[in-house]
């Protein structure tokens, strides 16, 4: 078994502290997005094109990620971080200013490659400052910081959308929130040089075809890609049209329900961090993933508000288990020199479910589908991530320290 070449002594430290700072800001610039489909409808967009356009920011990332993931390192990785930042604030601003379809198109592909830009640098130099015994409490902690946003940021929008006067403006005002982030990548980039100049060399080098190739065969890493884009496809359909779904029971307040299932998730993360390294992973997975597709069932059935704002905490309370597990299940059967490579490969799958999740509702929806059937659908997707779960229980259980 490979062995780290320097295992991080602490969870804590200035460089894992920085990376969730900034990955926070990177999901505020996805979180304030929940009423674009709403924005789109009053637009005059056809249905089966504001699926397009949702899809679009996701598929942009989907098609640029495998080609940057391998090339990424902690040598070059915070530079690729400042070029992120700046390539999303300027898509940020470009909403405003973005009139028919060809515009939108244009702004959406500029914004997933900024966000892929951003989001894979900041993965590939995090996984240097992760110790593999605290794995899972480390993609917790880091989770939360990129959780957070969607509890303030949704509600912050709806008073924001007052002033600004639709979410181009509000897209807008955003954009300077990531300057501070451009102090952080100073002293984070002569830390990261100083660590990428002691390292061997094999933790350095971009992996060859050959490698990537025996990687996607290694036992688990094809099963654990393909339950978490079944996750993030039906969780997109969630985020993006839960908005619509409430406002058409009534609700008067549809933010409250991204505030109450973010709050839940995070308070899993403080609560049972601990909990998420003394168990088998994957068995974890294999029961709260069917729970998780219970709740888009129920979400569906529900005809009252009120019972969708109480559904929320459990939805949030199963993705405050999985989503961590998931990521930290990824880097325990990873060798260190390719563990950046496969949590790259796992934000690869997000984007296909941000990708795919939107695709699908936009055709059942212009084909006449209500978001009972849309979300019963869905539902469906974590119950095969979760026998998929199930089926690595043993490699699991051999790959966790605190297990073997």
């Amino acid at each position: 078994m490979d062995a780290s070449p320097r295992q991080p002594d602490r969870l804590l430290s200035f460089e894992f502290v920085a990376l969730s700072a900034i990955s926070f800001l990177a999901f505020c610039n996805l979180s304030i997005f929940y009423g674009f489909n709403a924005y789109l409808e009053r637009q005059g967009i056809d249905p089966a094109w504001r699926g397009a356009l949702l899809a679009l920011e996701p598929a942009a990332a989907f098609a640029l990620r495998p080609i940057i993931g391998p090339l990424l390192n902690l040598g070059n990785g915070v530079r690729v971080m400042g070029l992120g930042l700046a390539t999303v604030m300027a898509a940020l601003a470009g909403y405003s200013f973005a009139e028919g379809l060809g515009a939108l198109v244009l702004v959406r592909v500029l914004h997933g490659v900024g966000f892929v830009l951003l989001v894979s640098a900041v993965i590939s130099v995090l996984v240097h400052y992760v110790p593999k015994e605290r794995s899972g409490q480390g993609f917790g902690v880091f989770s939360i910081m990129t959780l957070l946003p969607y509890a303030l940021m949704p509600p912050l929008v709806e008073s924001l959308l007052l002033g600004a006067g639709d979410e181009a403006g509000v897209y807008l005002l955003a954009a300077p929130l990531f300057l501070p982030a451009f102090l952080l990548l100073i002293p984070l980039g002569r830390r990261a040089r100083a660590l990428a100049a002691v390292l061997p060399r094999r933790s350095m080098s971009r992996p060859s075809l050959d490698e990537i190739r025996a990687d996607l065969r290694s036992p688990g890493v094809a099963r654990l890609l393909l339950a978490n884009l079944f996750v993030f496809t039906a969780t997109t359909v969630v985020f993006f049209h839960m908005k619509d779904h409430l406002a058409g029971l009534g609700s008067a307040n549809p933010g409250l329900f991204f505030s109450i299932f973010t709050a839940a998730t995070i308070l899993v993360r403080v609560a049972c961090g601990p909990l998420l390294d003394r168990v088998n992973r994957a068995a974890m997975l294999a029961v709260v993933l069917p729970i998780l597709g219970f709740c888009l069932y129920l979400f569906g059935a529900a005809t009252e508000p009120a019972w969708v704002m109480a559904l929320a905490g459990l939805y949030g309370v199963c993705l405050g288990f999985i989503m961590p597990q998931l990521n930290a299940a990824m880097f325990v059967i990873s060798p260190p020199h390719l563990r950046g490579l496969n949590t790259n490969l796992m934000l690869f799958t997000m984007d296909g479910g941000y990708w795919l999740g939107p695709l699908l509702a936009g055709f059942l929806s212009a084909g006449g589908m209500g978001y009972a059937g849309i979300f019963g659908l869905i539902g469906t997707l974590p119950l095969v991530a979760g026998v998929v779960a199930l089926s690595m229980a043993r490699l699991t259980r051999k790959a966790q320290p605190a297990l073997a």
